[in-house]
C-alpha cells in the first residue's frame, strides 16, 4: 500500500504523523510525509521520505499580530488573520497535494487539511481518512468542541453545523480554485458536512480514557488512542531523555512543578517569570519551566529550573503537577503520566481538555487571559491535593492499556484493504 500522510500545524500535529508513518513503514508500506517546511528535519530523522508544505505555522502562530491576539482572546480575529496568510501559499498547497495524490493508495491528513485532500481523493479516486486529535464530527451527547465545553443539551447537534458552517465560509475561497483545477463540482456546505457528520470514515487520535465516544456515533469513527513515539523513534527525533544538569537538579529536592508555557502567548516575559516565581514561593514548591517558543529562557535558580525543550515522557511522571496550555499532546502526556494538570487554555481545543480533566478529577482549568499570581496559586493548590494525584494514577495505568500507533495502524490496513479490494482504487474517498 503507497500511503501519503500530511500535516498541517505545529509539532503536536506532526509528530503523530510521524509516529504512525513509521510504523506503517515498519509493516512493509510505501510512506511519505507532507509536513509544514519547520518540521521535514523531524520527518527525515524518522526515517520517512518528506515533501515540504509551503508553509511555516508555528512562525504564523509567534507573529507578533497572532500573540497578541491569542493574548486577548480575539480568537475570531485570529482566524481571519490565519486566513489572510494562507491565501500567500494556497496555489503551492494545492499543487503539492494533487501531485502527490497521483502516487499513492491513500491519504491520512490532520484536521485543518481534510475538505483539500478529500477533494484530491476524489479526484484521483484513492482512499481518504482524517486523523484528528479533537472530536469534530456531529452528536447530541456533546456541542462543538471550539464553541462551548457545556452541554447544550437539543442545541448540541446546533453548535456542530453553525461551526462547520462558519468552517465552510472560511475554507470556500480557497476550495473553489483546487475544485476546478481537479475537474470536480464547485464545493458545497453540504459536501463538507458530509465529512463532520460521520458519513466517512475516520481515525481520532487521542485516548479514549480522556474523551470516550458518544454513543450516537458511527462505528466507523476510531477512537484509537494517542499516537505516541516508540523510545526508539523517540531518540531519532531528539526527544529522549534529560540533561545530566537537570537529572542533578530534580535529585536535589522534592518533585518539582512543570510549567510548559513555550506555547503561550507571553508578550510580557519579565512580568510571567515574576508570576510564576510568586507562586512557587507562596506555595514552597520548586518548578520547571520550559520556555519553547517563548523568550522566557534563563534566570533559573535553585527553585526554578529553565530549559527550552524537554522531553515529557521522561520528566513528567516525577513531578507533582504539570501547568500547560492544554494541547492534545501534551494532556494525553501529563494524563499518561499521572501528573496532575492545570491547563490555562488559549484557543482550539485547550477548552475542551482542561473541560475533561476537570471532569476526570485529574486536574483544573482556566483561561490563559485570566492568569496572574493568585489564579496560578488557586488552581496548583487544587491539582496538588492528595487526592487528584490518586486519580490521575488511576487514569494513566487505564491508559498505558492502550496502544494509539498499532490501533490507528490496524484501522488504516483493514479499511483500505478492505474497500480496495471490494471497490478497487480509492474506495475511502
Amino acid at each position: 500500500m503507497r500511503v501519503a500522510l500530511a500535516a498541517y500545524g505545529t509539532r503536536g500535529d506532526v509528530q503523530p504523523i510521524v509516529c504512525l508513518g513509521r510504523a506503517l513503514a515498519e509493516r512493509g508500506h510505501e510512506v511519505e510525509v507532507l509536513a509544514p517546511r519547520n518540521e521535514v528535519g523531524m520527518v527525515e530523522a524518522a526515517g520517512l521520505f518528506s515533501h515540504a508544505l509551503p508553509l511555516d505555522f508555528q512562525a504564523m502562530l509567534r507573529a507578533e499580530p497572532a500573540q497578541r491576539m491569542l493574548a486577548d482572546g480575539r480568537i475570531n480575529a485570529l482566524f481571519r488573520w490565519l486566513a489572510g496568510q494562507e491565501e500567500g501559499y494556497d496555489s503551492a498547497l494545492r499543487q503539492t497535494l494533487a501531485a502527490t495524490a497521483e502516487s499513492v493508495d491513500l491519504i491520512v491528513c490532520t484536521a485543518a487539511l481534510v475538505p483539500r485532500c478529500r477533494a484530491v481523493a476524489e479526484a484521483h479516486g484513492i482512499a481518504m481518512v482524517p486523523l484528528h486529535f479533537a472530536p469534530p464530527h456531529s452528536s447530541r451527547m456533546r456541542p462543538a468542541f471550539a464553541l462551548s465545553t457545556r452541554d447544550l443539551g437539543p442545541l448540541n447537534r446546533a453548535s456542530h453545523r453553525l461551526f462547520i458552517y462558519a468552517w465552510w465560509r472560511a475554507q470556500r475561497g480557497f476550495l473553489a480554485p483546487l475544485h476546478s483545477e481537479l475537474g470536480l463540482p464547485s464545493p458545497t456546505y453540504s459536501r463538507l458536512w458530509r465529512d463532520y457528520s460521520g458519513q466517512h470514515p475516520a481515525l481520532l487520535g487521542y485516548s479514549p480514557t480522556l474523551l470516550a465516544p458518544p454513543a450516537d456515533w458511527p462505528e466507523h469513527l476510531h477512537t484509537v488512542g494517542c499516537l505516541t513515539p516508540s523510545p526508539e523513534l523517540r531518540a531519532e527525533i531528539a526527544e529522549s531523555g534529560l540533561s545530566v544538569e537537570l537529572e542533578d537538579w530534580l535529585a536535589s529536592g522534592p518533585p518539582p512543578v512543570y510549567l510548559g508555557f513555550g506555547s503561550m502567548p507571553v508578550l510580557n516575559e519579565a512580568a510571567m517569570l515574576r508570576t510564576i516565581r510568586a507562586a512557587l514561593a507562596t506555595l514552597g514548591v520548586r518548578g520547571i519551566l520550559a520556555a519553547g517558543w517563548s523568550e522566557l529562557g534563563g534566570g533559573g535558580d535553585d527553585n526554578l529550573y529553565v530549559v527550552d525543550q524537554v522531553d515529557h515522557e521522561s520528566l513528567l511522571p516525577r513531578c507533582s503537577a504539570a501547568v500547560h496550555a492544554g494541547g492534545a499532546g501534551t494532556t494525553a502526556a501529563s494524563a499518561a503520566a499521572g501528573t496532575p494538570t492545570l491547563i490555562c487554555s488559549v484557543w482550539w481545543d485547550q477548552p475542551l481538555w482542561g473541560a475533561r480533566c476537570r471532569e476526570l478529577g485529574i486536574g483544573d482549568s482556566f483561561p490563559f487571559t485570566k492568569l496572574d499570581t493568585r489564579r496560578l496559586v488557586e488552581g496548583l493548590r487544587t491539582v496538588l491535593r492528595p487526592e487528584v494525584a490518586l486519580r490521575a494514577k488511576a487514569v494513566a495505568r487505564r491508559m498505558a492499556e492502550e496502544d494509539g500507533v498499532a490501533s490507528a495502524v490496524a484501522r488504516v490496513e483493514q479499511g483500505c484493504f478492505e474497500h480496495l479490494g471490494q471497490h478497487g482504487r480509492g474506495a475511502l474517498a
